[in-house]
């Protein structure tokens, strides 16, 4: 019997040089010769970043459909740090869909945070939707994380921000200045307008929201002290002030949660913690059990309004309402934090390699990371400290 031996050809080395040729046919501008390439590579390699470049090459051309249902397939395949995300918010901001645009946008900051570009799209996304508090935040990211601090862009942002700010400042001033000649229409005026141009300042939110639950005005109370906690969410007097509000709004379940997150945080004050364990216990007593579906409800408003903050407030009070949903929101509220807080993970990832590596005596390499480390965390934080020193000594 005779056998016959099959050739297997490997055209690895022809993909390559395809490959290689079509990227230079794009950087030269030639988007549809590349796309003629990429195209003809799919018969052989499929793959999730061969998705994206030929999605790259139709959003040159301007065919957004078919450079969407790419960019799709693409993260499809690996989503993991994809940079599809970035141009499917792109597509979707041309479109006039603001809300999937930041959500894409979002997505890509969570894994890139110091993307300045980026940052700079969803500041001008939050802007246009008129949600300073997040335009303000992100409009800061830009101006921290901008390559170029001579550009007409950067110095034109950095200008308006910082007469926001002072505008701002001047306001909250003002209204200082009305609460000591006990003028608390005046206060509240000067604080609004403070609050319009520096929105993302917690002592404006603060005082705005205690000043409203005064007059009992407590919707709009409600309104500034969620401001305020979007910045401090450890803040005590925060969460006592908006579980008072929550009560009078008779929002109960509400209630419960703000005193039930303020229980760790008062845990060595005797006398506020043993009041708000029995302000717990009443409540819990008159109403047995909250409705989590209706605060579901809320944070599914909040996710598709871009309201990540108080998207994850809301998932993690039907948490603490009903323990045992924890498994099936985990994932949302691990998704949540990181959209809000995505220099947390990098930091803590960087720190720990850094120091591995400087324990080691691998300085250099430990460089790189203390370096990351330095550029996202707060200069008066623990980490950015600990990275510092270990720079100084290398």
């Amino acid at each position: 019997m005779e056998y016959t031996d099959y050739y297997i050809q490997d055209n690895s080395d022809i993909e390559t040089q395809k490959y290689n040729a079509a990227k230079g046919l794009y950087q030269s501008g030639d988007y549809k010769g590349a796309l003629n390439l990429y195209l003809d590579m799919q018969n052989t390699a499929v793959t999730s970043n061969l998705y994206m470049e030929i999605g790259k090459c139709y959003y040159k051309l301007n065919d957004y459909d078919n450079a969407e249902s790419y960019f799709r397939n693409s993260i499809s395949i690996d989503n993991y740090k994809n940079l599809s995300y970035i141009f499917l918010g792109n597509i979707f901001y041309k479109k006039n869909n603001l809300s999937q645009a930041i959500e894409y946008w979002i997505t890509a900051n969570s894994f890139k945070p110091d993307d300045e570009s980026v940052c700079l799209n969803l500041a001008s996304a939050y802007f246009a939707k008129d949600m300073k508090l997040y335009a303000s935040k992100y409009y800061e990211k830009y101006l921290k994380y901008a390559k170029d601090k001579s550009s007409e862009k950067y110095i034109e942002i950095k200008e308006t921000v910082l007469k926001f700010k002072e505008i701002g400042e001047d306001f909250y001033k003002k209204s200082l200045q009305a609460l000591g000649n006990n003028d608390t229409l005046t206060a509240i005026k000067s604080l609004e307008y403070a609050a319009s141009n520096l929105p993302s300042n917690f002592d404006i939110n603060h005082l705005l929201g205690k000043l409203y639950l005064k007059e009992n005005s407590f919707n709009k109370a409600e309104k500034y002290l969620l401001q305020a906690y979007c910045t401090d969410s450890k803040s005590i007097d925060i969460l006592q002030k908006l579980a008072q509000v929550k009560l009078n709004l008779e929002d109960y379940a509400g209630a419960y949660c703000c005193f039930k997150r303020i229980v760790p945080l008062v845990i060595n004050n005797q006398k506020i913690y043993l009041d708000t364990l029995k302000t717990i216990k009443q409540l819990f007593a008159r109403f047995k059990s909250f409705d989590t579906f209706s605060r579901e409800n809320i944070a599914e408003k909040y996710y598709k309004e871009n309201d990540y903050p108080l998207a994850l407030f809301e998932y993690e009070n039907c948490v603490i309402l009903k323990p045992e949903t924890m498994e099936e929101l985990s994932e949302k509220i691990d998704k949540l934090k990181q959209f809000i807080t995505p220099e947390n993970e990098i930091i803590k990832l960087c720190t720990e390699k850094g120091i591995n590596l400087y324990t080691l005596g691998e300085y250099q390499k430990s460089n790189k990371y203390f370096t990351k480390v330095m550029k996202l965390a707060d200069s008066s934080s623990k980490e950015y400290k600990l990275a510092k020193s270990r720079l100084l000594n290398a």
